[in-house]
């Protein structure tokens, strides 16, 4: 495998994963003064994992095509919902749920698309229980978007925590990125 894929694919682990687990942190320790600017952070989420998933798929070279094409799509449609949610964070509260549970979903699609088909340096079946992880909280965000918004915070920070350490778990050794 590319080298430059292998070291690509860890920064974007990385990064994401810390963020993730960052956001997870401040949701459930200050879940309802925090709403709006926990809000504002998760477009920030959205944009910076959009775009770092766009740039893996770019710069992916020696992984497989079909994960490139759906790790750019779903980076970009990640990364413009983020910038939705950033254009107006007095957005109401419900479409802001319905966004990120849509945003979940769509990042849990992805890991399972990677789970099955293989991507850089990961392991199978922890790429496809963050997916599973991720659909599981998308749809039950969509589904009660009123007591959603309730437990919205606590449930979110949860969410991005097992994620975020999720993904940390798939990182390829370092010794994969020298060769």
């Amino acid at each position: 495998m590319d080298s430059r894929a292998v070291r690509t694919f860890r920064v974007f682990v990385v990064v994401t994963a810390v963020v993730a687990i960052a956001l997870g942190v401040v949701a459930i320790v200050w879940p309802r003064p925090s709403l709006v600017v926990v809000a504002l952070l998760f477009g920030v989420y959205l944009v910076v994992a959009g775009a770092l998933r766009v740039l893996a798929a770019v710069r992916g070279h020696g992984t497989p095509r079909v994960w490139r094409w759906t790790s750019g799509v779903v980076g970009a449609l990640v990364g413009i919902a983020g910038l939705l949610a950033l254009l107006d964070p007095t957005i109401p509260l419900l479409v802001y749920a319905v966004l990120a549970g849509a945003g979940f979903i769509i990042e849990g699609i992805a890991s399972l698309v990677g789970g099955f088909v293989g991507h850089p340096g990961s392991s199978r079946v922890p790429t496809v229980v963050s997916g599973v992880l991720s659909i599981v909280g998308g749809v039950v965000v969509l589904v009660a978007p009123g007591l959603a918004l309730t437990v919205f915070m606590v449930f979110s920070g949860i969410a991005l925590i097992v994620v975020g350490a999720a993904a940390l778990l798939l990182l390829p050794p370092r010794a994969a990125a020298r060769r």
